[in-house]
């Protein structure tokens, strides 16, 4: 991306997007067969919406970066409990540290490889990681997830707290 500066109106832009379709549905209605599949749709974007911004995260500081030293502090969590500053909440206050960030990569690993199943991730501690994270619009059946729209608003902003913790803003 050549204006880097766009990266935070380009995440609120996505996400303004799909929340709309996801409340109106993708042709302005929720009638008809789409009701039916909504959830579906929901699930889905929010499983696209991760993987993209994973990807992207990946990318820019290699896999898991929140688990090495940033730009201006060396922990994640450290880094999360004090940015931004007050009068705004912090990101540390919204759920988001490094513990949430892994149980991220496993929800996204089980919805990219084995439709939403925890279980069949390699880390055979996803299940309890991720019921662990309780994380926003993340419902777990048995070790399936399906995820819900408020999830699309958690992942945008963790997505904008790793890269403030990689010294992006």
């Amino acid at each position: 991306m050549i204006d880097r500066t766009k990266l935070l109106v380009h995440l609120r832009r996505l996400s303004g997007l799909f929340e709309n379709a996801f409340r109106n549905g993708p042709d302005g209605t929720l009638e008809g067969k789409f009701a039916s599949e909504q959830p579906v749709f929901i699930h889905h974007g929010c499983a696209f919406y991760l993987a993209g911004c994973l990807a992207f995260l990946e990318g820019e500081d290699g896999a898991y970066s929140w688990n090495i030293a940033g730009a201006s502090s060396l922990n994640f969590d450290t880094f999360v409990d004090s940015y931004p500053a007050p009068p705004k909440d912090n990101y540390g206050s919204r759920r988001i540290n490094k513990a949430n960030m892994n149980a991220l990569a496993q929800v996204r690993n089980a919805v990219v490889h084995h439709d939403g199943d925890l279980a069949r991730n390699r880390n055979k501690r996803s299940v309890a990681m991720v019921t662990a994270a309780n994380l926003p619009g993340v419902l777990l059946s048995g070790s399936v997830v399906t995820l819900e729209a408020p999830f699309f608003e958690y992942v945008r902003v963790a997505t904008l707290a790793v890269r403030n913790y990689h010294g992006e803003f």
